[in-house]
């Protein structure tokens, strides 16, 4: 599913590479954990894996696609593949919990009575159908998160990535959110969750965990 060969980032200006040399295969259907501490390199990496950036040197490939091959085109391709969650939402505040989790099917060319079975589905699922008419901006930090999440099961992705996903949440909130990522994953997504919290890492049962440190990989045994 993801494939890293000898990756490294480096940004102008910064003295040091943001990744330096990873290398790393994660076979589909696992649920890994991508340690470390803030500025280690996480985000980057995640980034890299859905095209937002590209790397300074090495291969990525992502279901089978060389993302170094790809035309600017073939990206919204790759995307519809990829849901991503990221840990400051990026909703669209005004719009509603609908039409948020509809934009990602919108944009896919789906449209009637399809989609909005399918975003009603996936708002039952993250427990916020009762929701769908608010504007998303005037949910609590846990509803927003679980319309973040609904946003990126909505497609069916077979990669899902969480940037920090947890890391404004409470507790309760917090484990909710990792609930959902549990069920996709046991649904047969492929998981990467970037996180520096370790009170999430026990929460998923024979999770793999690697751990980024100054922009090196290492995996925890």
């Amino acid at each position: 599913m993801v494939l890293l060969t000898r990756v490294s980032k480096l940004y102008p200006r910064r003295r040091s590479a943001a990744l330096e040399d990873v290398s790393l295969h994660v076979p589909p259907g696992q649920f890994v954990y991508l340690t470390g501490p803030s500025g280690a390199g996480k985000t980057t990496l995640l980034r890299l894996l859905f095209a937002a950036e590209a790397p300074t040197s090495g291969q990525l490939r992502v279901g089978g696609a060389e993302l170094g091959r790809l035309s600017p085109r073939q990206v919204p391709t790759l995307r519809r593949k990829v849901g991503v969650i990221f840990q400051d939402f990026k909703l669209i505040e005004r719009r509603s919990v609908f039409e948020n989790v509809a934009l990602t099917l919108r944009v896919a060319g789906s449209q009637g009575n399809g989609l909005t079975e399918r975003v009603r589905q996936v708002l039952r699922q993250v427990d916020l159908e009762d929701k769908a008419q608010v504007a998303a901006g005037t949910l609590s930090g846990g509803e927003q998160q679980r319309v973040a999440v609904a946003r990126a099961l909505v497609g069916r992705p077979p990669l899902l990535l969480a940037d920090e996903p947890t890391g404004n949440l409470d507790p309760l909130a917090a484990t909710e959110v990792m609930r959902l990522l549990v069920e996709a994953h046991a649904a047969g997504a492929t998981v990467l969750v970037a996180t520096h919290d370790p009170k999430i890492l026990t929460l998923v049962r024979g999770a793999r965990l690697v751990r980024l440190e100054a922009g090196r990989l290492t995996e925890e045994p």
